[in-house]
């Protein structure tokens, strides 16, 4: 993915039991996450991506929420 096609939002995990749920048979994990509105254009771009496989990368902001 080139730098034009990248994809950045702040977000954290919300504060409920299924924001980590993991498969049944061990095959992979769901992963929710809130995004603040500031954030929701870069959200969308996503939406591009239903159905591809995509790199994610997760920094701490160091921010408190």
């Amino acid at each position: 993915m080139s730098n034009n096609n990248k994809i950045e939002f702040i977000a954290s995990l919300p504060c409920i039991m299924s924001a980590i749920s993991l498969d049944g048979y061990g095959d992979g994990a769901r992963i929710k996450i809130d995004v603040p509105r500031s954030d929701i254009s870069e959200v969308l771009k996503l939406q591009g991506l239903a159905g591809q496989t995509f790199k994610v990368t997760i920094e701490p902001t160091g921010d408190d929420l």
